[in-house]
């Protein structure tokens, strides 16, 4: 019934077909309704005559189509066969109506109908029908609609499902196409031809040939009057073309042929006098260029397009732009060449729209005739094309032709400039020297010529606009010098060829400017982004002739012009809130050094906070609720990182006062205006805070998922009401993450126990009862306490957080997830939320699992090291719960014996770390993470052996270095989370994984330097061995066993494996070994197996040739040499001090030629005044007479000194400062020495003769030096005498 009912509606309204067209596919198939239908429909056909019935036709037809096409696509079908019948029927009579629009709709009909049916037999039937039609009517109606009927059904049936019929069909058409008497069959058999060819594919291979002839000798036989012959030639034209593809660029005579044969028609179709076949030729043109690039002349195809370019036909110059957006994707700096050349070439043209398109081309190039022609196009496709055309060449030569490039842009926006506008900008609020020089900028526009585009339209200015910011973008790809000052000017003196974007910086800021400041509110988006762009790519570049500041300084009263009219009370809520961004940018980029500077900039921000202060009476209500969120969020925002900036560089200058590295003027300016910004923050925080915890706890509820949408507030939020809540997802999502991390700085500042201020004193632009976050709430309900107010916020702030960090998805930026983490940091910065963390397990546990999927998931080291500083919180937060616990056991059981003290930390009495429920478990499965990813031998899985795999040693990157450092520093903290039990549990792997990194990154530095990695595991190694687990009564055996196995592996690193000698550096061994023996506790290291080894590789370093290794080895032995316990250092004393000895006595013979040597002797007399020291006391005077020859040995009598090198003098002052050192510290050993070798006495005292008479040479010049000050007076008069 209902079929029926739209059925009639159709027949006697037609306009309602496409409400029937909708309607009907929602019927079941099966309703009896469609019989009923396709009979009224028929019905009512037969009764209506003439023109209506053919517009009633017309409708039901497409209708029927629509339909088709439904059942198609849903896999239905048409059900009884007496339904198919009357469709049948339909079509048939429709195919061959005297309206040609009928006979395209039954068609499509047609082909649907077999669609849907889907069976050969029926397919094959209507081929029949539409051959006999063909075979026996003579007239044009019947022939057109049934010669299209077999195209349509190969369309949609394809080349296989029809291939049985496609020998016939091209047969027939063939015949048909060649009908010189009929212009209209020829035009409907050739279309249908091309549909074959595009459906066909491979299939139609061995007809290409044919149809090809065919095709050529169609367009030069018939005449060019007939033009939509033509056009369906070069649709058959434009199929082959794609059917052949790639196969054209084959070299053989066959396909060079059709190839050939392929450009000769589109040579004849760009004759056509007709502009739809010249389209069709540029069509096949480009589709020839496409798949064969180097047989199609670029030159006249350029030619062929920019003659076109300005053409007046709307369909020809959508063909010129499609293929010139093809061209100069691969070739955008030969079109561009090519079309300068023909129009320079080409000034006398009878076509007017050449002649433009020339004129264009010769005075702006082929860019800048882009653009006018954007700027007249109202076409959208059209548009569309020009600006992908634009961005193509943008991206391939914007750097090449940088000044062109910025001039087009800086036309098209200075065409449209105010300038008497402009100047009108209030700047009473600059310096008058600024001020000069703002105006100067802002009218010497005026003087110039005239611009080559004459008012362009405001999406042609936002354009151009927007390809300043791709520019700065393509630049920042290339060469260094476009963001270096003094780079690009050496570059330029060079070669004046050369040009960079610094040096048109001037020009990027005016071109802003004119933007920002104009009347259209897209162009003021557009300028402020531009500002934004070079703001963040400029900010930091340093000015070369004035050190000590950067070259964006001399554009502060610019900046500040731009943003000011942004900030006025009619400005839309979308530039307010770029400006914001604008303004909390320019604040942050540390540009504006001076307070006062400072302060006017700041005060935009304070007037746009003073609007949201004053709550829905000061927003505008020409904009929805919505577009006031987006305002208001904007604000918080950019206060927000204006309130970060400041607080890092306050942190930053107290750390450089602490130092003294730095000038005290420099530190005391840079402190003044670090704290400056602070103070000026500080004046608003307390409002501040208020409104961005309300924020926050607005996203909150927003983020909730939708099973909790009852628990939302009825009314809304602070900031949205409950009927755009939707639509202010997206400005909360952009808006909140910064303002989480100022509020946790905030928070963080006050310690979390400072008394909020009086809540009273901000009205919002709603009530703050769902944000309040309980605090001063005068509506009755139950005050919370100080200590449910800041847990409260504490998890507002963590919930936030973490709820984004384990859902990020793909589109989540940098900048959300840097906050959040850097959130998370400050967070735990203080005490009390680290308690909180501490207390909960379960809670840390969380974190980091959440933080091993962000380091999972993203790539970024800087993340990743975030991340992993959040993990060293929490498990800095873990140590100090357990120490707590431990401390307040020891208090409360006072003098209870040891024993009846619980177990507190990991592991607790078993040892056992439950992976899903042991903090120290989810820390150990992110530090293997991190390091496994950095260096996969670590992994026993992957190297196929539990041992440490036998590989070069390699150097990581710094970020790696960073990450695999941070990484150890959180390893080495997990045994203090742990009970003795529980430590003993992961001490293997801690060891194995330290150990690992030690090795696999000992690489040989110049200079004997340790690489970070290295520094960082031995840290770390030091960390361990001395943690108090290790001297803990129930864990003392197990930790020896096993520190004395990592030892034995450390040992083992020396020993080839596997045949293969590893390049390991010696120095950071040893290292390793010295920090066990120095670390632990004797028993380790004193078992002679290991001693004996330990000595042994000292004893080896010891001979190897480079003195920077032995220096080392040196430094590494007199620290062991001083260890207090006799049983540690004694063995290596008896076992190494005879060689160093040995070493040392060789200054007669080897006199030392560097520095480096040098300090190895040093260093080796550095060890015997150690031994003195240590040695007992029997034992000292035969120490002593063996240290005094070696160190007379190194002096030099009067006559040497004068002519000694500088490392031989040093040498010899070194040794006799030591010798005046030990003579009276030991002088009856040094007077027995003296007695019974008279040769080192003479030595000494010529020694000490000739350093006098040295001296006694330099008293003069060091009585001049007492008092520099007046002797510098006394030598001015003297020379002025």
């Amino acid at each position: 019934l209902l079929g029926t009912v739209l059925a009639i509606k159709v027949i006697h309204n037609p306009q309602n077909n496409l409400h029937y067209c909708f309607k009907f596919p929602d019927l079941n198939p099966e309703q009896e309704g469609k019989n009923t239908c396709h009979r009224n429909s028929l019905s009512s056909i037969k009764h209506t005559k003439g023109a209506r019935q053919q517009v009633v036709q017309l409708h039901v037809i497409s209708s029927v189509s629509n339909f088709l096409k439904y059942l198609a696509g849903s896999k239905g079908s048409l059900g009884a066969e007496e339904i198919r019948r009357l469709v049948l029927t339909l079509v048939m009579g429709a195919l061959e109506s005297p309206n040609p629009l009928l006979r395209c709709a039954a068609a499509e009909a047609w082909a649907r109908l077999a669609q849907v049916v889907d069976d050969g037999v029926f397919t094959a039937g209507l081929a029949q029908v539409s051959f006999d039609k063909l075979k026996s009517a003579r007239d044009v109606v019947s022939r057109t609609g049934h010669s299209l009927a077999l195209g349509s059904l190969h369309r949609y049936l394809g080349g296989i499902g029809s291939s049985q019929h496609l020998n016939s069909c091209i047969g027939i058409l063939y015949a048909l196409s060649q009908d010189s008497t009929s212009p209209d069959v020829q035009t409907w058999a050739l279309h249908s031809l091309s549909l074959i060819i595009d459906s066909a594919g491979v299939l139609y291979y061995v007809h290409v040939e044919p149809t090809l002839s065919l095709i050529i000798m169609s367009l030069l036989s018939v005449p060019p009057t007939h033009a939509e012959v033509h056009q369906s030639l070069g649709r058959c034209l434009n199929a082959l073309i794609t059917m052949l593809g790639p196969e054209l660029q084959g070299n053989n005579t066959s396909v060079s042929t059709l190839r050939t044969s392929c450009l000769l028609g589109c040579a004849v179709m760009q004759d056509n006098p007709d502009c739809l076949v010249q389209a069709q030729a540029i069509s096949c043109l480009q589709q020839l260029h496409m798949f064969a690039p180097r047989h199609v002349n670029l030159s006249s195809l350029v030619n062929s397009l920019c003659v076109n370019l300005c053409s007046p036909y709307l369909l020809l110059r959508r063909a010129v732009l499609a293929c010139l957006r093809q061209l100069v994707q691969r070739e955008a700096a030969e079109v561009s060449e090519h079309a300068v050349l023909l129009a320079k070439g080409n000034r006398e043209d009878l076509n007017p729209a050449a002649s433009t398109s020339y004129a264009n081309i010769r005075e702006v190039g082929l860019e800048g005739a882009l653009l006018t022609l954007l700027d007249k196009e109202t076409d959208q496709r059209l548009c569309h094309d020009i600006k992908e055309t634009l961005n193509h060449m943008l991206t391939s030569m914007a750097v090449e032709k940088l000044s062109l490039w910025l001039k087009l842009c800086k036309d098209v926006l200075a065409a449209s400039a105010d300038f008497t506008a402009v100047i009108s900008v209030d700047t009473m609020q600059e310096e008058e020297g600024d001020k000069g020089d703002d105006a100067s900028v802002l009218t010497t526009r005026n003087v110039e010529k005239s611009h080559p585009f004459t008012n362009p339209r405001w999406a042609t200015r936002v354009f151009a606009a927007e390809c300043v910011c791709r520019i700065i973008n393509q630049c920042e790809n290339a060469n260094s010098a476009h963001f270096d000052l003094a780079l690009a000017q050496e570059m330029k003196k060079r070669d004046s060829r050369n040009d960079f974007l610094v040096l048109h910086l001037a020009d990027l800021i005016r071109m802003a400017f004119m933007a920002a400041t104009d009347h259209s509110d897209q162009l003021r988006l557009s300028g402020l982004e531009t500002l934004l762009v070079i703001i963040r790519h400029f900010a930091t570049i340093p000015e070369p002739e004035f050190p000590g500041h950067v070259i964006l300084e001399q554009y502060q009263a610019n900046v500040g012009a731009a943003l000011r009219p942004a900030f006025t009370s009619d400005t839309p809520p979308d530039v307010i809130a770029k400006a914001c961004q604008v303004c909390s940018a320019w604040i942050a980029s540390g540009v504006v050094s001076d307070l006062n500077d400072l302060r006017r900039v700041h005060q935009l921000l304070v007037s746009s906070l003073t609007k949201i202060q004053a709550g829905k009476e000061a927003l505008s209500h020409l904009y929805n609720e919505s577009a006031s969120t987006m305002e208001i969020l904007a604000v918080l925002k950019a206060w927000a990182e204006v309130y970060i900036i400041a607080v890092q560089r306050h942190k930053k200058h107290k750390q450089i006062s602490k130092t003294n590295t730095c000038s005290e003027e420099s530190v005391r300016n840079g402190s003044h205006s670090s704290d400056g910004l602070l103070e000026l923050v500080c004046t608003d925080l307390g409002t501040l805070s208020r409104l961005w915890l309300a924020a926050l706890q607005d996203f909150a509820l927003l983020t909730l998922p939708s099973e909790f949408a009852t628990q939302l507030p009825g009314e809304g939020g602070t900031f949205y009401t409950a009927e755009t809540s939707e639509n202010a997802k997206l400005h909360y999502h952009n808006s909140w993450a910064l303002i989480l991390h100022a509020a946790a700085l905030w928070l963080t500042s006050t310690g979390f126990v400072v008394a909020e201020p009086d809540e009273g004193a901000s009205n919002l632009s709603r009530p703050v009862t769902p944000t309040s976050m309980c605090q001063g709430s005068s509506s009755g309900a139950t005050v919370k306490s100080p200590e449910d107010v800041y847990t409260d916020r504490f998890h507002l702030i963590l919930g936030i957080g973490v709820e984004f960090l384990c859902s990020l998805r793909s589109d989540a930026t940098m900048e959300s997830i840097t906050a959040c983490l850097h959130a998370l940091q400050v967070l735990l910065d203080v005490p009390w939320p680290r308690s909180k963390i501490g207390s909960d397990q379960d809670l840390g546990i969380e974190l980091l699992n959440v933080l091993h999927r962000v380091i999972l998931t993203r790539e970024s080291p800087s993340i990743q090291l975030a991340s992993l500083e959040v993990v060293r919180q929490i498990i800095c937060a873990a140590q100090e719960h357990v120490k707590e616990k431990r401390r307040s056991a020891e208090v409360d059981d006072g003098a209870a014996e040891k024993e009846t003290l619980p177990e507190f930390g990991e592991g607790k009495d078993t040892g056992g770390l439950v992976p899903g429920k042991s903090l120290v478990f989810a820390a150990l499965e992110l530090c293997v993470c991190i390091l496994v990813r950095q260096l996969p031998e670590l992994n026993p899985e992957l190297t196929g052996s539990p041992r440490i795999k036998a590989t070069m040693p390699q150097m990581l990157s710094e970020d790696g270095s960073r990450l695999v450092s941070a990484a150890l520093v959180i390893l080495s903290e997990l045994p203090a989370v742990c009970s003795p039990e529980g430590s003993i549990s992961v001490l293997p792997t801690i060891l194995y994984l330290t150990i690992g990194v030690l090795r696999e990154t000992a690489v040989k530095l110049p200079g004997g330097q340790l690489s970070s990695t290295v520094a960082a595991s031995l840290q770390a190694l030091k960390e361990i061995l001395s943690s108090p687990m290790a001297r803990a009564e129930k864990s003392h055996t197990a930790w020896t066993d096993l520190l004395r196995s990592a030892l034995t592996t450390i040992l083992d690193c020396w020993d080839p494996v596997d045949g293969t000698h590893q390049e390991l550096d010696e120095v950071s061994l040893l290292t390793a070994i010295t920090v066990f023996i120095l670390s632990t506790s004797p028993e380790v290291t004193t078992i002679p197996c290991l001693q004996k080894r330990c000595i042994e590789k000292f004893k080896t370093t010891l001979e190897i040739k480079d003195p920077l290794v032995q220096i080392k080895t040196y430094q590494l032995l007199h620290s062991i040499f001083q260890y207090p316990n006799p049983a540690v250092s004694y063995p290596y004393i008896y076992s190494l001090a005879s060689s160093i000895v040995e070493k040392l006595q060789e200054i007669d013979e080897r006199k030392p030629e560097d520095t480096t040597e040098l300090q190895l002797f040093q260093e080796g007399i550095k060890i015997l005044e150690a031994l003195v020291t240590v040695a007992e006391e029997r034992h000292r005077s035969q120490l002593v007479s063996c240290l005094l020859p070696i160190l007379i040995s190194f002096l030099l009598d009067e006559n040497a000194l004068g002519s000694a090198s500088s490392i031989m003098r040093n040498l010899h002052d070194f040794a006799l400062q030591n010798l005046m050192q030990i003579g009276p510290q030991y002088s009856s050993v040094f007077k027995n020495v003296m007695t019974s070798s008279p040769s080192l006495k003479a030595r000494l005292e010529a020694a000490v003769k000739g350093n006098q008479e040295s001296v006694k040479v330099k008293l003069p010049s060091s009585k001049h030096s007492m008092n520099p000050g007046k002797n510098s007076l006394i030598q001015l008069k003297t020379n002025f005498l």
